[in-house]
């Protein structure tokens, strides 16, 4: 029964002196791991991709589009220049309008949604007429 209990305990510490360490080798390129497997790894991802339509949605607008927002921007920049130098206006696009009105020195704004009928006002007091001292 010793030599039973000897030769199980030999055989048990000569089985784990062969064993070797492990080592961990990342699979990911990005990781460190192999170059070449890298289109097999973006094949999967594509396979299990839910979603469709091959983009973020964005369509580029068109060159009439951007001289309609080009101009807009000058339009309303115009607008509230003029505003500031104690002038009034109004302006009305596809989706909103904007009427500027002088108040006893004060600036008011009246932006109308005009998807929505939303009204917002922004006052600004103390700009229109106001001169500095020197």
């Amino acid at each position: 029964m010793k030599k039973l209990i000897l030769i199980s305990a030999l055989l048990t510490f000569s089985a784990s002196s062969m064993a070797t360490q492990l080592v961990y080798t990342p699979v990911n390129p990005n990781f460190g791991g192999s170059y070449l497997n890298g289109s097999y790894l973006l094949q999967n991802a594509s396979a299990q991709n839910e979603h469709t339509g091959g983009g973020s949605g964005y369509v580029a607008p068109t060159a009439l589009e951007r001289l309609a927002s080009s101009l807009q921007s000058r339009l309303m920049s115009q607008l509230f220049n003029d505003a500031a130098n104690g002038g009034e206006g109004y302006l009305k696009t596809d989706d909103f309008e904007i009427n500027v009105v002088n108040e006893d020195g004060s600036l008011l704004v009246h932006i109308t949604d005009l998807l929505t009928g939303e009204t917002t006002v922004i006052e600004v007091g103390g700009i229109v007429g106001e001169t500095t001292g020197g």
